[in-house]
């Protein structure tokens, strides 16, 4: 099979062999899949500083097995620009996608998704928003959408003054209790529309997601949250 200009982005390389990549792309019409980029790491290389992530690609490759070849690569004119801590966002979400998707399954509102959310990391939008957004979606498409808009058992809309537990196989029931997955309407309402207003939005948001997220993830730890953390703390450290 030869597949011949795909929008791409990469996830993750590592070296193979003497001078080759094994390469793990993200792509809007395969899906994820790891390709051999043969002989890209030899002295006199023109391509290997395409090899990076939050590159919009376009990637020709050819094969039918497990490890098909990379032909060509070649950047899209405009590359996003991330700083250090929106770096850490974005192999935050690269890391999700090769945990949480299955290679060779099609992802196109995915696709758009993520690159929407570089895009949205390299403009400043506030990183916190980028990543619950991009969360929602990517439950939604492995089969585990989040019920942002009414009271799995009532019906009833979801109120933005009211409190409700969310249960993660099942979904929001209103409340009175303050403790075991609580979260505001407001903040149900924030996430499903996308526009959060409040600090207290977007930590609960955050809380949720990561919630269902981790979940999934099945014990399974992720090397850039630790990242997060560590820089995160460090900051805390320097301001003092």
């Amino acid at each position: 099979m030869k597949v011949n200009q795909q929008s791409g982005y990469i996830l993750h390389r590592q070296p193979y062999r003497e001078s080759s990549l094994l390469v793990q792309i993200f792509t809007r019409n395969f899906g994820r899949l790891t390709l051999i980029a043969k002989g890209c790491r030899r002295q006199k290389s023109q391509v290997l500083g395409l090899f990076l992530s939050f590159k919009p690609l376009l990637l020709s490759w050819t094969g039918k097995g497990a490890l098909p070849i990379l032909t060509s690569i070649e950047q899209i004119s405009f590359c996003p620009q991330l700083d250090a801590s929106r770096v850490a966002c974005g192999y935050y979400i690269n890391e999700l996608i090769l945990k949480l998707l299955y290679r060779h399954d099609p992802h196109e509102l995915l696709y758009d998704k993520y690159d929407k959310a570089i895009f949205e990391l390299s403009d400043k939008k506030n990183p916190n928003v980028v990543l619950r957004v991009f969360e929602k979606h990517l439950l939604q498409e492995i089969g585990f959408g989040l019920i942002l808009d009414h009271d799995v058992e009532t019906g009833e809309s979801i109120a933005e003054d009211n409190s409700y537990q969310y249960l993660p196989q099942k979904g929001p029931i209103a409340t009175n209790r303050e403790q075991g997955n609580i979260i505001s309407g407001s903040t149900l309402i924030a996430l499903q529309n996308e526009e959060f207003k409040s600090d207290q939005d977007r930590s609960q948001a955050r809380q949720l997601t990561r919630l269902l997220i981790d979940i999934q993830l099945k014990g399974k730890e992720l090397r850039s949250r630790r990242v997060m953390r560590e820089m995160k703390h460090y900051k805390e450290r320097i301001s003092d």
